[in-house]
């Protein structure tokens, strides 16, 4: 009984051995020595050369789908499908093709079915240079970087890289021009930012960047900002450059990533039934308006143009940028006026006056053609202070800088009051009132309203160094 038992193992082990040795002789693609073999390493010899002048198709087909590439003139187009295509994208897809040099495989192979060449998944047709040219692609390579293919009725053997074999089969979308309006930097002229409701940002109200263009505005006639905040508050803001640059750097990385979806029949699939930011974007010729979606997923946001109804992806880190908060971009100043503009200011601290009175006189350039000499003169409660000493003063009175929002409705009832009056600009006198908010803050009002607080330590030290100027 052992020793049939023995028998039967050993013809079972044999019949095992016989069965592997036919399966890798018919596949060779299994064998680990197969990938490394030196025809993979060969110099490739050139299977044919189409005249790319006369070209005018290359027709591939494979499992589940088939991509014809038309050519008219010098601009590929692809079958039914009506999209601005990304001519760089085709070229390099079909060029390796239209002129074709592979590293062989075997010569005058007996057996295609051991390379998937018997019934290729697989056919690149190049039509158009006289004599159609029809490659076959079967299995691919051990370690994934090539397949076997032939032409078609001849038993030469090659390898074809994968990247060429996949560069042919991707969805037609992976064609698509993905360019998008370019916004020029250098010549922004506005970015309007529209957040979500209950977003971080903060409600819905629109946040409106602009270049400073007009610098008789007395909000900015320190000419030190670039750039401009209207919307969220009652008056427009100085932005503070360097944060705004900080958000505008990102507009050069506005790409698209991929294209998931043509006239999407519901969007709140991809969160733009109610988008979470609406950006527009404008420069000296082109205007861009994003709407953006959710995160499709840790790195990667739905969103969609306004002029056209796809849907596409970006890198999220890119839109995050965008979701600011007002505050974070505007200078902090609750006032700031340039000195040139002064000519009075009156300081009402519950009753108590501070008066400074700036005085100037001109005299007349000793030489022609340069600007008359103005000669500034401070006095502060009817005492002549050195200007050099008032300038240090004057630069504490207009960098009070705000701490917070104010979120409260309080009326216009000051304990402190700051009266500028000013020699440029419509507006001749510009009034600063700071109202108790509670025991630590001021709010800040400016012509009636309130858009900030301060800390009152801030305020009273100031008030406090001006009547002690000597």
């Amino acid at each position: 009984m052992r020793k049939a038992k023995s028998i039967i193992a050993l013809v079972v082990i044999l019949l095992l051995l016989c069965g592997t040795y036919y399966y890798v002789s018919k596949h060779p693609k299994t064998s680990v020595s197969n990938s490394s073999s030196p025809a993979a390493t060969a110099s490739p010899v050139q299977v044919w050369k189409a005249d790319s002048a006369k070209v005018s198709k290359v027709i591939v087909t494979y499992s589940g789908g088939a991509n014809t590439f038309i050519k008219n003139a010098k601009e590929w187009a692809i079958e039914n499908y009506a999209y601005k295509l990304d001519q760089t994208a085709i070229a390099s897809a079909t060029d390796p093709l239209i002129n074709l040099s592979l590293a062989e495989v075997e010569k005058n192979a007996k057996d295609m079915d051991k390379y998937g060449l018997s019934k290729p998944t697989i056919n690149a047709k190049v039509v158009g240079d006289g004599t159609d040219k029809m490659l076959l692609i079967g299995d691919k390579t051990t370690d994934g970087s090539n397949y076997y293919a032939s032409e078609k009725d001849k038993s030469n053997v090659y390898f074809i890289s994968s990247s060429i074999v996949e560069s042919l089969t991707v969805k037609q979308a992976s064609f698509r021009d993905k360019t998008i309006t370019a916004i020029d930097p250098a010549t922004l002229l506005s970015v309007k930012i529209v957040p979500r409701i209950g977003s971080p940002t903060g409600g819905s109200t629109p946040i409106e960047i602009t270049r400073n263009t007009n610098q008789s505005d007395q909000e900015t006639q320190s000419s030190i900002n670039s750039w401009i905040v209207t919307g969220p508050y009652s008056i427009p803001r100085g932005g503070d450059d360097q944060k705004i640059s900080t958000v505008f750097a990102s507009i050069a990385k506005i790409k698209i990533s991929d294209i998931i979806e043509d006239n999407p029949k519901d969007l709140s699939v991809y969160g733009l039934d109610k988008p979470s930011l609406d950006v527009t974007l404008k420069d000296s010729k082109n205007t861009l308006h994003l709407i953006i979606g959710k995160d499709k997923d840790d790195s990667n946001v739905y969103f969609k143009t306004a002029e056209v109804n796809t849907i596409y992806i970006m890198d999220k880190a890119v839109i995050d940028t965008f979701k600011i908060k007002p505050l974070d971009i505007v200078t902090k100043f609750a006032y700031i006026v340039n000195i040139d503009f002064v000519e009075k200011i009156v300081d009402d601290a519950k009753g108590v006056k501070d008066t400074v009175i700036l005085s100037r006189t001109s005299a007349k350039a000793e030489k022609s053609g340069d600007p008359d000499v103005v000669t500034i003169t401070s006095k502060v409660n009817d005492k002549s202070i050195e200007l050099s000493k008032f300038k240090t003063q004057y630069q504490e009175m207009i960098g009070l800088s705000v701490d917070a929002e104010n979120d409260k409705k309080l009326e216009d009832k000051p304990e402190v009051t700051m009266t500028y009056t000013l020699n440029k600009g419509s507006k001749k006198q510009e009034v600063i009132n700071f109202v108790p908010y509670d025991e630590q803050f001021y709010a800040v009002f400016r012509d009636g309203k309130s858009d900030f607080v301060i800390t009152k330590e801030k305020v009273n030290k100031m008030i406090t160094n001006l009547k002690n100027l000597k």
